[in-house]
């Protein structure tokens, strides 16, 4: 497919740079060895895609692939043309080169555009496309009439039957109209809702109210305040049942916990074990004590006894007072003996408490110990479930980003970091995902120098053909034969890169391979530099790129 021309050009343009089969101005233009000329798109439909040959349409010579040759003199005559816009004829006055009039069609307000909803499809000029989008277009968005809501238009009737909750309703029962489609439950309540002519039960009758027949509004009012009392009789027999169950479950509940206050935590054992050790110590301090009055009693009482005897003193005061504070000591000791004799009991509690807590305590581990080795278990199960189950996924993904019917769209994102890490040598070249000529065929991929490689490093970017070693190997024809199309899409559909060679079947490049990868084979002057800047071939920093592999003799 050519250059489209306004009328008044195609006037005066020279036919040697008109397409003999489409009639437009030659893209790409490639000469036959009859002297010819086409567009690159239209030799391509013309060669057969069987033997890469077909017939002139002209004067029926017969033409082959590698007798049409690409003439880059006429294509930079044709690109130097001072033309008017394609739609000069709807109102465009732009004049200038054909070499910049790609840039003026992304601009132009007579270029049709399809409607940005993919469900719509109409082509529109892009001067009219807000118009379009604002009162045509089927697929934009209305405010609902009734709900307010935004809604596609061609959605609206279905969302007015279905979905919008404000929607106008007419009552089942009274015939009542215009009533929300929320509003209708309500409007059917049998005990807030208003409809005249709804026959139902006493709302009560579930729970034990004895009137069971059907009634009408009216009857329905009167009977619920004829026996409001009894209702409520009905209600608070319900309420107490309920609860009844309530608790009984919650008890039932609560018995199957672990009551976390009967087992006392590490902390409490030892602030219990210091406190008995404190008191330990008290006690044997007031043993101590105990042992050294009953000396100074014992003491006292020899003084006592000596002085009798010896008869010097017969002071009787000073033997009354000796005897009082004998009788003082003998009590303090009597006392300190009690008091001896109960915190011996106490000790004696609270080692019975410490061992019972910590009996409670070596339950309390083994139960938590089964529980760990529970956990292990689980985690165990857990981790080989994620280990498969990564296996899967990374399957899967390998099956998305795989096509299967011979041809690759790869999506180069990041490309001015990746050009410059190519410049620059950190990585000069990148493999696209593989791709198969089929389910069960060939495997292959791309390999892409984006500063060029060979004799096109520095100038161009190059690209190689690529046969992998695939799981049907053993099944397939070699050497590989099928034809190869690389194309470097142009985002705005008007000139791509295409360049397009058969395999050498005496190369190895296509022999059956013995490693993961044969060499690369392919085109090292695919794409000049510059070029880039021309198109859009790289837009949103990123490039698509696109291969075709010829299956229709496989």
């Amino acid at each position: 497919m050519g250059y489209r021309l306004a009328k008044t050009d195609r006037d005066k343009t020279d036919p040697k740079h008109l397409c003999t089969k489409c009639n437009d101005l030659l893209q790409e233009p490639k000469q036959t060895s009859c002297g010819h000329r086409y567009c690159r798109g239209c030799i391509d439909s013309i060669l057969s895609k069987e033997n890469s040959e077909g017939k002139c349409i002209e004067d029926d010579t017969l033409l082959r692939e590698e007798e049409v040759f690409r003439d880059k003199f006429v294509e930079r005559e044709i690109l130097e043309l001072e033309l008017h816009c394609s739609r000069f004829e709807k109102g465009c006055q732009w004049i200038g080169q054909l070499r910049h009039r790609q840039d003026h069609d992304r601009s132009c307000e007579f270029f049709e555009v399809p409607c940005v909803h993919s469900k719509c499809g109409t082509m529109v000029q892009r001067s009219d496309l807000a118009r379009h989008l604002e009162n045509d277009c089927s697929y934009r968005k209305e405010l609902c009439s009734y709900c307010g809501k935004r809604i596609v238009v061609v959605d609206m009737m279905e969302h007015h039957q279905t979905d919008c909750k404000s929607y106008p309703q007419c009552c089942p029962e009274c015939g009542k109209q215009g009533i929300p489609r929320c509003q209708v439950s309500v409007h059917l309540d049998p005990v807030a809702g208003d409809c005249q002519e709804l026959k139902t039960v006493c709302p009560f009758a579930a729970m034990g109210c004895k009137e069971t027949k059907p009634m009408g509004f009216n009857e329905r009012r009167d009977h619920l305040k004829e026996n409001t009392p009894q209702h409520m009789t009905y209600l608070l027999q319900q309420f107490t049942e309920l609860s009844s169950l309530v608790s009984g479950t919650l008890k039932s509940a609560s018995s199957c916990k672990i009551d976390a206050s009967v087992v006392p935590s590490e902390k409490q054992l030892e602030l219990s074990i210091k406190q008995i050790g404190a008191a330990l110590v008290e006690t044997n301090e007031l043993k101590s004590r105990g042992d050294q009055l009953e000396s100074r009693i014992k003491n006292l009482e020899n003084t006592v006894d000596h002085a009798r005897l010896s008869g010097e003193s017969s002071d009787e005061d000073k033997l009354l007072e000796l005897s009082t504070k004998v009788n003082d000591q003998e009590a303090k000791l009597a006392d300190l003996e009690v008091f001896m004799i109960e915190g011996n009991k106490s000790d004696a509690d609270l080692v019975q408490q410490i061992n019972r807590w910590k009996r409670e305590q070596e339950k309390f581990k083994e139960v938590v110990t089964k529980i760990q080795r529970r956990l292990e278990s689980l985690e165990h199960t857990l981790g080989l479930r994620n280990i498969l189950l990564a296996d899967l996924e990374e399957q899967v993904k390998q099956k998305e980003i795989s096509n299967y019917n011979g041809v690759l769209l790869w999506k180069i994102s990041d490309f001015a970091r990746k050009r410059q890490d190519a410049l620059s040598g950190r990585q000069v070249s990148l493999y696209s995902p593989p791709f198969y000529s089929s389910n069960d065929g060939y495997k292959m991929c791309v390999r892409l120098y984006l500063n060029g490689d060979g004799m096109g490093k520095g100038t161009h970017i190059s690209v190689f053909f690529v046969v992998m070693r695939g799981p049907y190997d053993a099944l397939l024809r070699w050497p590989f034969r099928q034809k190869v199309t690389f194309m470097l899409l142009d985002q705005d559909h008007v000139e791509h890169v295409i360049d397009a060679f058969r395999p050498d079947p005496n190369s190895n490049s296509f022999q059956r391979p013995k490693r993961d990868m044969n060499i690369a084979s392919g085109c090292p002057t695919f794409c000049h530099l510059s070029e880039l800047n021309n198109h859009a071939y790289v837009r949103d920093d990123t490039m698509f790129f696109k291969v075709l592999i010829d299956t229709s003799d496989i």
